[in-house]
């Protein structure tokens, strides 16, 4: 049985105007992971991700590479000892 493992994603570059979000959104869902995704006043992207380590990376991976019109700089990764436990995921505002 896999554990559940929660991390908090900041993602830096061109990402917001870009459906960014919204490509998150579908690589969570294809994957079974829950939690949410934000757009930051700071112009990054921020998402919180809570699924098996597998799944996660593979959301990960997608949040590294982002959408067609993105332009990923970095991504900072901080694992979290959740106090939540998601059952969705969402886009929050």
């Amino acid at each position: 049985m896999n554990h559940i493992i929660t991390h908090l994603l900041r993602v830096h570059g061109r990402v917001q105007g870009v459906g960014f979000r919204n490509y998150i959104y579908g690589e969570a869902q294809r994957r079974s992971v829950t939690g949410w995704v934000r757009n930051c006043p700071d112009g990054t992207v921020e998402a919180m991700l809570q699924g098996k380590p597998p799944d996660v990376g593979a959301v990960e991976a997608a949040c590294r590479k982002g959408p067609a019109f993105a332009n990923v700089d970095h991504v900072e990764r901080f694992p979290v000892d959740p106090d939540v436990n998601y059952e969705t995921f969402q886009i929050r505002s």
